[in-house]
């Protein structure tokens, strides 16, 4: 077993059970800080300590770099179902000015910046290569090239071409080749939660499942104001309310490895749960290994900041609110977080034990019952600031969502933090687990006292914090200050203007289908304006052409199963999610819909039987990019889509990117004419 402890930024040993092979003690509680530093200094001898029990400021510098490296990690992974320290071979990040100890989880460093700055990220492919590669076979939908990367900045507002968030790039295997980066983050972006991953068609499921996955937070401290010209509200960053809250990072992922026999099949144990022997080493080396129910009948646990079933031993204070930022970085389960209070006394080392199918008696025995779980307060989705905090008692996380909460403990003791049931055929992503799992275990000490509910004291801290900030307009700080009292109204601080009140310039239909049929015959995950015109992945095919400074309606449904929507650059509004009785699912509390309405995300679910209708505005970047599914391998398979956005011409259509071309396909040339596709 390895234990792994979050002690509020104290450094903690890892270690196995007594009968498994040790690992060298690495410090570690939030995932690791990737190193940046000014062009041509020095790296510091130790690594940044940015989250944990007081958050630091943001990271100074107009321009910073960073060095990460992929690489073939080898490492242990506790595998309850079996009772072993499973030996794994598998792709991770780096980061290479401050190379991780061995023996260390696979989650990726956090990736800090802020508004304004430019952040080179430098990257060394140091997996083996692979023969034609890069490339792709005679159908670019069949998974290839599994150890060619790139690099994607998930939500980030940022430019999709050249060495931004350019997911088109293909990084192939080359030691001695350095591929580079840039994040110009403009002065305007919102402060919070994104993440960075692969990109390349045909290979992301596969790196990310492996481990290549790591948060990329933007910490911001810009006052509200008032802009002199228009009188509006010029909005601040959130983070200023928090200055005093311990901020912690959890990575979730479902790390997939598997061990083979000589037949080239998944080794098993009598319940069906994948095994590995004594000797073997534990590799993600097929797509053979996703979807379907596979993750469920696989046994794996969802990781938390790497570690996989043991428990995470976090110390928190009760009465003191803490900033909790989760970060879906998996590719097979939906996870449904709630925390109750602990009731049992199991030793930690038996509760490391328990493997899948004794999660839920686990769960029975040791946790108070879902009934008893406490107030979560979100204040941010997808790492942008809501217009007011959402309290509930559970957050449905998605492949790609962010979730910032604020959690206040009533009284100490030890808590649950519990990846509840989900019903998978409505709620959940294909072949997510109905099993709930323990995730990590709180350990609460007794602090200054404190309001009487968690409400109150997330109440207390923000207006607290409301009260000292400088705001220089007399009237809007007491409209910040009055608005938390009120109903904890975030408006000050969120960073995008509704567009639920402009009329839209298009309507973007899109459905989700898995099988749509290809041109040699076969069929396979894809998606298009409707069912008739629906297609696999083409990157030629630009008939989605978007018009800079359009606002658009987008329309999503799924012809089958649930389906996470994802599109790069700029994020979506959420207007309404309507079922087929008519009902508004973002207004129905039991819905993990609710809640949604004037939230702006860039990931959402599309659930069977709904229409999720959302608004965008294409803002200042132009270029090439794609939409698709979060289902990472769907995606792989062709459940993806190119989008353009393109400069208004004269007659309001999108203009040629390219001298002289009006009818040409390609990264280089114009947009096709609308087929109605």
């Amino acid at each position: 077993m390895r234990k792994l402890g979050l002690l509020g930024g104290a450094a903690v040993a890892l270690g196995f059970m007594a009968g498994a092979a040790a690992a060298q003690d690495a410090p570690f509680s939030d995932p690791p800080v990737l190193t940046t530093v000014a062009p041509g200094a020095a790296a510091p001898e130790e690594r940044p300590e940015m989250f944990g029990e007081l958050p630091a400021p943001p990271p100074s510098g107009d321009e910073v770099v960073a060095r990460l490296d992929v690489v073939l990690l080898p490492s242990k992974i506790w595998n309850a179902n079996s009772g072993m320290t499973d030996d794994v071979e598998l792709r991770a990040y780096r980061d290479a000015l401050h190379p991780a100890a061995p023996g260390r989880p696979y989650v990726a460093p956090t990736l800090v910046s802020r508004p304004g700055q430019t952040v080179r990220v430098k990257i060394r492919n140091l997996l083996p290569p692979e023969a034609n590669c890069p490339g792709h076979p005679k159908d670019i939908n069949v998974p290839h090239c599994f150890n060619t990367t790139n690099l994607h900045s998930h939500g980030l507002w940022v430019s999709p071409a050249g060495i931004s968030d350019n997911v088109l790039r293909q990084l192939p295997p080359n030691p001695d080749f350095t591929y580079e980066y840039e994040y110009n983050i403009p002065g305007d972006h919102p402060a919070g939660t994104f993440w960075y991953h692969p990109h390349v068609h045909g290979s992301t499921a596969i790196q990310v499942a492996s481990g290549l996955a790591g948060a990329l937070v933007i910490k911001g401290d810009r006052l509200p104001r008032v802009d002199a010209a228009t009188k509006a509200v010029i909005p601040g960053d959130v983070d200023l309310l928090l200055r005093k809250a311990p901020d912690h990072v959890f990575v979730l992922q479902q790390i997939q490895y598997a061990c083979r026999d000589a037949a080239g099949k998944v080794k098993t144990n009598a319940d069906g749960t994948w095994r590995c022997d004594a000797g073997q080493v534990g590799k993600l080396d097929g797509y053979d290994l996703f979807g379907g129910p596979r993750w469920k009948n696989s046994g794996r646990f969802t990781t938390v900041n790497g570690a996989t079933v043991e428990v995470l031993e976090q110390k928190a204070v009760a009465g003191a609110p803490e900033r909790w930022r989760f970060v879906h970085g998996g590719v097979a389960d939906t996870v449904k977080v709630s925390i109750r209070k602990r009731t049992g006394k199991k030793s930690l080392e038996a509760i490391a034990k328990a493997g899948a199918i004794s999660q839920d008696a686990l769960i029975a025995k040791e946790c108070a019952p879902s009934s008893q779980a406490i107030a979560q307060f979100e204040i941010a989705a997808d790492g942008l600031t809501r217009e007011a905090v959402l309290e509930r008692t559970s957050t449905v996380l998605q492949p790609g969502y962010r979730s910032d909460i604020l959690v206040s403990f009533p009284e100490t003791g030890s808590y649950c933090v519990i990846d509840e049931q989900v019903d998978v055929k409505k709620d959940a992503i294909e072949g997510s687990s109905d099993r709930r799992q323990l995730l990590f275990l709180v350990d609460v000490v007794a602090g200054q006292p404190k309001a009487a509910t968690p409400r109150d004291q997330v109440k207390t801290l923000l207006v607290e914090a409301a009260r000292n900030l400088p705001i220089t307009d007399p009237a809007l700080a007491e409209s910040v200050v009055a608005g938390l009292e009120r109903d904890l109204s975030l408006a000050a601080f969120k960073p995008h203007a509704s567009l639920l009140a402009t009329k839209p310039d298009n309507d973007q239909p899109l459905i989700f289908w898995l099988k749509v049929k290809s041109p040699d015959g076969g069929e396979g995950p894809g998606l298009g304006r409707t069912m008739a015109t629906a297609r696999r992945f083409d990157p030629n095919d630009f008939s989605r052409t978007l018009v800079l400074g359009d606002t658009d309606r987008w329309t999503l449904e799924t012809a089958d199963v649930g389906h996470p929507f994802h599109i790069h650059v700029n994020p979506f509004e959420i207007e309404s999610v309507i079922d087929k009785n008519g009902v508004d699912l973002t207004q129905q509390a039991g819905s993990q819909y609710f809640g949604m309405k004037g939230v702006f995300k860039d990931t959402v679910f599309v659930e069977p039987e709904v229409k999720v209708n959302v608004r965008t505005h294409y803002e200042r970047y132009i270029g090439d990019f794609v939409l698709h599914c979060h289902i990472l391998n769907h995606e792989d398979a062709g459940m993806m889509e190119m989008v353009r956005i393109a400069d208004r011409g004269p007659d309001g259509k999108p203009m040629a990117l390219g001298h002289g071309l009006t009818d040409a396909v390609g990264p280089e040339g114009a947009a096709r004419p609308h087929t109605g596709h």
